[in-house]
């Protein structure tokens, strides 16, 4: 206990001196003059799979980062913060930006952001480059890219353009050792640097790391382990065949045991309203899918039975509505709210991407979060309870 009470200790008081003796690094001037090519390159390599930063952009395991300079910590509207970041009072500057990347748990005790290790030399061009891309300042224009991830990742497709075909015009089929069988779930990598796929509340990112190692990155998996990262060299292997298995990868860190298959999918199928499996809705209507929701701290039990005519019942007298929606006549996500959760002010809802849903089964469990910030937990029963 002495030893970590000592090793917290010398955590803050490098912190304190972090933000104390270097403030002069940290001046608009140095700031302006930074080198925004490093500081594009650190944020991809070791920022862009947890946040975003331009307007609009959706949060991933990280808050969306559009105008952080401007607010105060832990306040990004919609985005369900650690008590810790909930509780800090100070607003975000370069200073703090810049020594709470290098330690997070040293500047903000108890957060649960992780330490990625960003080198010294690149922490002011990340600081820089973050002031910029997420609007929170207007010294001069952010630069123009074709995609809305920017960088090397808008040159892939020139760059790339067979690899980029077959990952952004062809669907990509994961299969996972499970118990005594295999899960398999398949993912859509999009031109904007998202990745969305038919796990409820699945999301993804990929980016250009280096030009050399095209990276992704996916979590709420559908099974353990529930998060995944892996890079590959942005080149199509001669030998791939659509419908066969491309490529074995091992994406967890410390799990080298843990092999899942790569297949690519030829197109990008729509059988039919929502891009969901023939058999999904046959299973939808005839199963129960029981949530653990928690509220203020509590889990709460909504066992969810979604019927035809697009409401929703519960045995515990819970009540909502579903349905499909998309642009351009697509309905490529489905919507559905619950009213009535005990503990909650108003109703709780979310929309996921409907891509092919290859595993309907009892049994499916997965973590997921709603629009309002509650956690849940999902799992499929057989029949109706």
């Amino acid at each position: 206990m002495n030893k970590l009470i000592m090793a917290l200790g010398v955590g803050v008081a490098l912190a304190f001196f972090t933000l104390t003796s270097h403030a002069d690094d940290y001046s608009e001037q140095a700031l302006k003059d930074a080198d925004m090519i490093a500081g594009e390159q650190t944020w991809q390599q070791y920022c862009a799979f947890c946040h975003t930063a331009g307007e609009g952009q959706a949060d991933i395991s990280g808050p969306n980062l559009h105008q952080l300079f401007k607010r105060q910590v832990g306040t990004k509207p919609g985005f369900a913060y650690s008590d810790a970041l909930k509780k800090e009072s100070r607003n975000w500057t370069p200073e703090l930006f810049a020594a709470y990347v290098q330690d997070p748990g040293a500047v903000i005790p108890g957060n649960i952001m992780p330490a990625v290790n960003i080198p010294a030399d690149k922490v002011l061009p990340l600081t820089a480059y973050v002031l910029r891309s997420s609007g929170s300042v207007d010294w001069d224009q952010a630069k123009t890219a074709t995609l809305a991830t920017g960088g090397l990742d808008a040159e892939l497709q020139s760059s790339s353009p067979e690899f980029w075909a077959l990952y952004m015009n062809n669907t990509v089929k994961f299969t996972i050792p499970y118990e005594d069988s295999s899960y398999s779930f398949v993912a859509y990598f999009n031109d904007d640097g998202t990745i969305t796929g038919n796990n409820r509340g699945l999301t993804g990112i990929w980016r250009m790391r280096d030009k050399r190692h095209f990276c992704f990155a996916i979590q709420r998996i559908g099974v353990h382990p529930y998060e995944w990262m892996h890079c590959v060299r942005p080149k199509v292997d001669a030998n791939m065949v659509f419908g066969e298995v491309a490529e074995v990868i091992t994406p967890v860190k410390g799990f080298d045991d843990f092999k899942v298959d790569v297949t690519f999918i030829e197109d990008r199928f729509h059988p039919l309203e929502g891009d969901a499996h023939p058999d999904y809705w046959t299973f939808l209507f005839n199963n129960t899918m029981r949530y653990e929701i928690k509220v203020n701290g509590e889990v709460v039990i909504v066992s969810a039975r979604f019927s035809p005519d697009n409401t929703i019942d519960s045995a515990e007298g819970i009540s909502g509505k579903w349905r499909t929606e998309g642009e351009n006549g697509e309905k490529d996500r489905m919507c559905y709210n619950f009213s009535g959760v005990p503990g909650v002010d108003g109703d709780l809802s979310e929309c996921f991407a409907l891509v092919l849903m290859f595993n309907p089964r009892v049994g499916a469990r997965w973590p997921a979060r709603f629009s309002q910030g509650n956690t849940y937990w999902a799992e499929v029963f057989e029949g109706r309870e």
